[in-house]
């Protein structure tokens, strides 16, 4: 143990040592042929196992779909069977003959056999797949009447009568293989067949008869029976008992090549594993098997596709693979040398122009050309030297900008400090003069100013939104000289409310520009702010009695609110350039389609707006859903 450890330790040193005498365009040769070449031959050996996988897996995928529609063609068969059979049994005058417990006379019989066995038979001819058509009855008085209607004595040895009583009128599919049909005196067929059978009792629980309808194998699995097999695949059933039900004459079982009992053994593993797919091996050669159940048959449709020749061509692809890339990293190790000779050159160019930025020399000049990597690594760089001084000059604008900024906001500072200063001064000689009306006046104007210019967010409390239309109201009666009242009836839980800033005093004014003095300029105008909570919705309404619309103008008024155009007839504008479309348009953006504004009105009488937002309480800056 010691002298293997001192051996490699060695060995270690002494290619350390030899790699050290070695130049970087030496060394990249070295690794290139002892390190790439290892990786690409377990990268081909990889490839090629991922290559088999794959093709394996088109292979399932090709042949999943098959089977689809093989069980395509199954079911399609299922219910012509079930269907004709249940044509038979809702044939009412053929089961009442049946079930007649009096014995027919000659003329009966003749009737029945002309009419309704007819009909039956004529079943049997629209289906040419369905291969018999047959109620076996239990009714001594009932005359056999070949080839539909037979006694049940015929059947008492048929291992599947016992079940289908016992399903108690519960349809049973059953394979025959055997082909032992009921009838001895017709010739024997070589012909498997599944069979639909089903218990007939009438009155309830009194056994009647079975009906059976049956179907060769060949035309019940097209392909599984095909005229044209596949030499590398195919298909077999198995029952619940886990019977298997093949094609015989496939080359498959004729050269031995599959095991039977194996496949089931496999089957029976993949179906606990819960696997749709699994591979077997039998005698030597791979499989590939594709399953799917076939409920209504209680069996597996199972398709078996042999690898041998995807085996075997996989491993020839591979060899060859192998080979070439030896030989061809060999030949590109050669051209490797003189490449690596050329490209070390104008990377310590390269180098020694980055140093220059790295000093702060942003004006330095990268010339290569070329077309390989590092020519397109120096166009690079030289275009973020120039994306770099761009930057620069950015920042160096946005800094002015910035200043020029603050400048003007500073300015517009003074400007509304000097205007709430003058306000005042002009209040003081208000009171002075005993303007008493004026002086309220003034200080409504000036708190409706700080409201306006303290935008600093686009929510406010309720209340707030209230005192500014106090104010507007003020200003307002002060014009008109009283004309107007404001009436508020806001729970006080609701004052909190979120809303957005200048959505009310739109409205309110509305009212008194179109409602109140349109109607009369002698009467008192009332203007009524209600609020409520419904449903999780703060439903503002306002309310003026003033001129009001008519119904045609209403709706048209609301049509014009909620639709794209520009212009909204009965709307307004205020200083700010907000109308009643842009309050409906700013509650949606904000709160979604559920919430707006709509109008209600009539003529002579009264207008009602309602706002409708979700409900949110603001407290501190902070929102209370």
């Amino acid at each position: 143990m010691e002298v293997s450890n001192v051996f490699i330790l060695r060995l270690s040193k002494v290619l350390a040592h030899w790699l050290g005498r070695l130049s970087l365009q030496q060394k990249l040769i070295a690794l290139y042929i002892t390190i790439i070449i290892i990786p690409i031959i377990i990268f081909t050996t990889i490839y090629s196992k991922d290559v088999y996988n794959r093709a394996i897996n088109e292979i399932r995928i090709q042949n999943e779909n098959a089977l689809e529609i093989e069980k395509i063609h199954i079911k399609n068969n299922i219910e012509t069977m079930r269907r004709t059979a249940q044509m038979v049994v809702s044939d009412v005058e053929f089961i009442d003959f049946v079930k007649s417990r009096n014995e027919a006379n000659v003329d009966q019989l003749i009737d029945f056999k002309m009419n309704e066995l007819s009909n039956v038979t004529r079943l049997q001819a629209n289906n040419p797949a369905i291969e018999n058509i047959r109620l076996y009855t239990t009714n001594p008085y009932i005359t056999e009447m070949w080839p539909i209607l037979f006694h049940e004595k015929r059947i008492l040895d048929k291992p599947w009568r016992v079940e289908v009583i016992r399903r108690n009128g519960m349809e049973l599919w059953w394979f025959d293989q055997q082909n032992e049909d009921v009838l001895e005196r017709l010739p024997s067929q070589n012909t498997s067949k599944i069979s639909l059978l089903r218990e007939l009792d009438y009155p309830k629980d009194e056994h009647l008869g079975i009906i059976e309808i049956n179907m060769f194998l060949k035309n019940f699995f097209p392909k599984m029976f095909g005229t044209v097999n596949n030499l590398d695949s195919v298909y077999v059933v198995l029952d619940k008992d886990m019977n298997m039900i093949r094609n015989y004459q496939h080359t498959f079982f004729e050269d031995e090549e599959l095991d039977p009992e194996g496949l089931k053994s496999e089957f029976i593993k993949a179906k606990k594993q819960g696997k749709g797919s699994f591979q077997v091996m039998s005698n030597g050669t791979p499989y590939l098997v594709i399953t799917a159940y076939l409920d209504d048959l209680e069996a597996n449709l199972l398709n078996v596709i042999s690898l041998e020749s995807l085996n075997a061509e996989t491993a020839k692809t591979r060899n060859v693979f192998l080979s070439g890339i030896i030989v061809l990293v060999i030949i590109l190790s050669l051209f490797t040398y003189l490449l690596i000779e050329l490209l070390l050159k104008k990377m310590y160019r390269l180098k020694n122009s980055m140093k220059r930025v790295e000093k702060g020399d942003f004006s330095t000049e990268v010339e290569i050309s070329g077309h390989d990597e590092i020519a397109e690594l120096s166009f690079h760089f030289k275009n973020m030297l120039g994306k770099i001084n761009s930057l620069i000059a950015d920042a160096v604008n946005k800094q002015a900008a910035a200043k020029e900024t603050e400048l003007k906001a500073l300015k517009t500072q003074i400007d509304s400090h000097f205007l709430y200063n003058t306000l005042e001064n002009i209040k003081m000689m208000a009171e002075i003069e005993g303007k008493y009306d004026i002086s309220d006046a003034i200080t409504c104007l000036g708190e409706m100013m700080r409201y306006n210019l303290r935008w600093k967010n686009d929510f406010v409390v309720l209340e707030d939104e209230l005192q500014y239309i106090k104010n507007y109201i003020e200003i307002m009666n002060l014009r008109l000289d009283g004309l107007l009242n404001l009436e508020v009836d806001v729970p006080k839980e609701m004052l909190e409310q979120e809303v957005l800033k200048m959505s009310l005093q739109p409205i309110v004014e509305n009212a008194v520009k179109h409602g109140i003095i349109p109607k009369n300029l002698s009467s008192q105008g009332i203007i009524c702010i209600r609020a409520e909570y419904s449903a999780g919705t703060a439903i503002i309404n306002i309310t003026d009695n003033g001129s009001g619309m008519t119904l045609e103008q209403c709706d048209r008024l609301n049509d014009q609110i909620q639709s794209n155009q520009e212009r909204v007839q009965y709307s307004f504008k205020d200083g700010n350039g907000i109308g009643v479309k842009n309050v409906n348009e700013r509650i949606k953006l904000y709160y979604g389609n559920r919430y707006g504004v709509s109008v209600a009105s009539k003529e002579g009488e009264f207008t009602v707006v309602t706002i409708k937002v979700p409900c949110k309480l603001m407290k501190g800056g902070s929102h209370i859903v």
